[in-house]
């Protein structure tokens, strides 16, 4: 269970770092945050989620 909690972490911290990966090179054009947010609202909404996913995994990895 410790690794999946890693793993949540590690995805967290590819979204803080790298918010637009997703948009230009692996999902493009395939989220509706990306059609209706504005590209710097895109980008915060992406740094959001990543920090949410951090905080998830540091719960599993905590609990487990």
């Amino acid at each position: 269970m410790q690794l999946a909690g890693i793993a949540f972490i590690a995805i967290g911290i590819l979204y803080i770092v790298k918010p637009d990966l997703f948009r230009r090179w692996i999902w493009t054009r395939t989220s509706i945050a990306q059609r209706a947010l504005s590209p710097q609202g895109y980008l915060n909404y992406m740094r959001i989620l990543g920090g949410v996913i951090i905080l998830v995994g540091i719960f599993i990895v905590i609990k487990g």
